[in-house]
């Protein structure tokens, strides 16, 4: 078995407990569990590495947890604290497994750290424009997404997958040849066409699409600020109709720019003519948020599981009123 430690400095100690507890997909990534002693989760991260395991104690500044891959004899045992450091201290890691292990709990130590040492610029004008992210804020993948890649691709299928389009984001790749050169070498005998028919089985949220009109009516700016890949985001536009409840759309394979670079949310400052600090955005991933923040945006963290009245919380959280 084996044991790791990683540490990140934090710049405001005295705010991060608070902040991991009401964003705890800081710490988990997609599908994270409320803090709460004996909760159960399986959670994913951005970059598509995957574990579930069980929430065992929660003391302030300090959190056990147990996680693991399916296919481990038993879940690792994980303890975080939160002082001048963030520190994620691992133990119980199948020697098969460490690499992975540290590589997923890395990423997402430095995603969180970045977050929780970002902050908003000052609320000193009105808010003019109002940006939002598309996945995991006004829409949400099928449930069973993650069990139908693993079918089609493989056990390492996901993480690949999403490496694949991120070479695609930004418009500079196809990811079809990408996709079924993963296909081949995995033998699995899944097909393009059905992985894509997965990518693109999305469930929208109506009410958080309510919310959008609401704001659009008061007069202001709304705008769909989304990482796309040329298919997906062909789909949402042609089939799902998002254009249509925007005064404008950003998709990230057109722009030529893709969040969380401070180049994307330049790019629609100057497309709109409104000044980057009058412009506020919801994303689900803090790297998304650190991104416009460093852009001179106002940015507030979605947690996905909230739905609209989580929107309209973090939409109240930057100045708007609804």
């Amino acid at each position: 078995m084996t044991a790791f430690t990683l540490t990140e400095r934090l710049r405001s100690p005295e705010t991060a407990w608070a902040e991991l507890t009401q964003h705890p997909e800081l710490l988990f990534g997609h599908g994270a569990p409320d803090l709460v002693p004996g909760r159960s989760y399986a959670a994913i991260s951005l970059r598509g590495s995957s574990g579930s395991g069980t929430i065992d104690d929660v003391q302030p500044g300090r959190l056990e947890f147990t996680w693991g891959g399916a296919d481990w004899p038993q879940p690792g045992r994980f303890v975080v604290f939160v002082g001048p450091e963030l520190v994620i201290d691992a133990r119980a890691i199948p020697d098969t497994d460490a690499r992975a292990a540290r590589q997923h709990w890395q990423h997402l130590l430095t995603a969180a750290t970045n977050y929780l040492n970002s902050a908003n610029p000052p609320e000193d004008t009105p808010v003019a424009a109002v940006l939002f992210d598309a996945d995991g804020v006004l829409q949400v993948p099928r449930p069973g997404w993650l069990d139908d890649f693993v079918r089609l691709g493989g056990p390492n299928f996901v993480v690949d997958a999403f490496t694949a389009e991120v070479q695609c984001l930004a418009g500079q790749g196809d990811l079809r040849p990408l996709l079924a050169e993963l296909l081949e070498r995995s033998g699995t005998g899944g097909t393009v066409d059905e992985v894509l028919t997965v990518w693109h089985d999305i469930v929208v949220n109506d009410e958080a699409l309510a919310l959008v009109a609401r704001l659009r009516r008061q007069g202001l700016i709304v705008g769909l600020a989304t990482n796309q890949q040329s298919y997906r985001g062909t789909h949402m536009r042609e089939v799902l109709g998002f254009d249509e409840h925007f005064d404008q759309a950003f998709y990230s394979y057109e722009m030529g720019h893709a969040k969380p670079s401070p180049a994307y949310f330049e790019h629609i400052a100057a497309t709109l003519h409104v000044p980057p600090e009058q412009i506020a955005f919801v994303d689900d991933a803090p790297p998304n948020v650190v991104g416009a923040r460093a852009a001179g945006l106002r940015a507030a963290l979605h947690r996905t599981s909230t739905g609209a009245a989580g929107l309209a919380d973090d939409l109240r959280s930057l100045g708007l009123f609804l």
